[in-house]
C-alpha cells in the first residue's frame, strides 16, 4: 500500500471539548502564509458542518510544507502562525508555560 504524501495541506485534527478525536479534515494551501490561513478557515467551516460536537480550541490545526512535512501550527482564531518546534507553536497548541517562559503577553 502506498502512503499518500500530503504536500501543502492544512490538517485539522477534529476533537470534542473533552479531547476525544472525532476525525480529520484536509484542505490544500498554496504554500504562502495567507494561503495557510485561508485553508485553515475553510477547514474550520467544514469542521462545524461535519462534526456537531467539535471544539475549536481542542481541534489543533497544522500545515505541511512542499515536502509534506508538518511545518506550521495555526492558532484557532487564525491570528498566529508559528513554525512547529518553536515556543510559539507550543503555546498555540496549549503549552501555556512556553508562552509565559518567553514573557509573551498576548
Amino acid at each position: 500500500m502506498t502512503m499518500l504524501k500530503l504536500t501543502n495541506f492544512v490538517v485539522r485534527d477534529v476533537r470534542d471539548r473533552d479531547g476525544y478525536k472525532l476525525g480529520r479534515i484536509l484542505e490544500p494551501h498554496d504554500g504562502t502564509e495567507a494561503g495557510v490561513i485561508a485553508a485553515a478557515q475553510i477547514t474550520t467551516d467544514r469542521m462545524y458542518a461535519e462534526y456537531s460536537d467539535a471544539s475549536n480550541v481542542e481541534s489543533r490545526i497544522c500545515a505541511t510544507d512542499a515536502s509534506g512535512k508538518p511545518k506550521w501550527a495555526v492558532s484557532p482564531n487564525f491570528l498566529h502562525l508559528a513554525e512547529i518546534g518553536t515556543d510559539e507553536a507550543s503555546y498555540i497548541w496549549g503549552a501555556l508555560d512556553a508562552h509565559n517562559s518567553r514573557g509573551l503577553t498576548r
